[in-house]
């Protein structure tokens, strides 16, 4: 009977030793992997950005979580503040670069899903349900599912950044809701 209980005990150690290194912190070295869309044709989408969510009281500020860099409001190093041009080309590739980090390391886990499955649910991520209202957001509602606009994000999210949908998402003056 002794021996048993010794035995069974030494099982329930060894359980509890496996389940702890099962649970136990990855190694001080390891890196998250990140899927994100396409690097190269987020230009448009970060100009859109810019145009839309970019103001130095919106996205332009140091303080938010999401920091939109651009001509028409944040700024990386000295660049003055404003566009020769509406199309937003004054934004600079680092600034689309910083941009770009920002929006994905907000949900870099969901993000990796969403482009992973070829951005059918772009509703997933909290910049989108921000942006079309059906989340709590300051700036309101600023985007309708199928504009012009929300094209241009969900078709970089799905792969295929629709550079006319985004062009003209530029074009359209900002509007207060």
């Amino acid at each position: 009977m002794r021996h048993a209980v010794l035995r069974c005990g030494a099982l329930a150690l060894a359980c509890v030793a496996a389940v702890a290194s099962a649970c136990g912190a990855p190694p001080d070295d390891a890196r998250i992997s990140v899927v994100t869309p396409d690097r190269a044709q987020f230009p448009p989408v970060s100009a859109l950005l810019d145009h839309r969510c970019g103001s130095l009281d919106c996205h332009g500020a140091r303080t938010r979580n999401l920091q939109i860099y651009g001509c028409e409001g944040l700024r990386l190093g000295d660049a003055a503040p404003g566009c020769r041009s509406s199309s937003g080309t004054d934004t600079s590739v680092e600034e689309h670069e910083a941009t770009f980090r920002s929006l994905v390391a907000l949900e870099p886990a969901v993000m990796s899903a969403v482009v992973q499955g070829g951005g059918a649910h772009p509703e997933l991520l909290t910049f989108v349900r921000k942006a079309r209202g059906t989340e709590a957001h300051k700036g309101g509602a600023l985007i309708t599912p199928g504009d012009d606009q929300d094209v241009c994000i969900t078709s970089w999210l799905a792969g295929a950044t629709n550079l006319d949908a985004c062009a003209a998402a530029v074009a359209e003056p900002v509007r207060v809701r």
